[in-house]
């Protein structure tokens, strides 16, 4: 029975990483039309880089524990490469990058993540005959 509530605990790591990684895309997309709109509505702070930063900081934490729970179920440890390949667009490209190119390098890095959680959530089947595994 722990093991199924760990198992749906994890798939809930995983949708919440799949929506933090959908969200960046959509704020790295929007911002550039929205630059003028944003100080009148009081969100000005959504356009600074901090604010992208603090956003790929929760998609790092997210990933993390999400792929580090699904590595304990299915035992994979392929997961942990879409993390090191997610980061290293993420906070190793894209700061290089022209202003210009952030947004491919961030949807680049945002799908890593998205095919991450979702192998995750897929490696983890009710067919897994682990003895970790309670699909009761």
């Amino acid at each position: 029975m722990e093991a199924a509530m760990q198992t749906v605990e994890t798939r809930k790591w995983d949708v919440a990483g799949i929506g933090l990684s959908v969200l960046c895309a959509i704020h790295c997309l929007s911002v550039p039309f929205l630059m003028g709109v944003l100080p009148l509505v009081g969100l000005d702070f959504v356009a600074d880089h901090g604010f992208e930063w603090v956003m790929m900081s929760l998609i790092f934490a997210v990933a993390g524990l999400s792929y580090f729970n699904g590595y304990r179920r299915h035992g994979r440890k392929a997961i942990f490469t879409f993390l090191a390949v997610g980061m290293i667009i993420f906070a190793g490209i894209r700061p290089v990058l022209e202003e210009g190119l952030h947004p491919v390098a961030t949807i680049l890095g945002g799908c890593v993540f998205v095919l991450g959680h979702w192998k995750n959530w897929h490696w983890h089947k009710p067919s897994c005959r682990k003895p970790c595994c309670s699909h009761d």
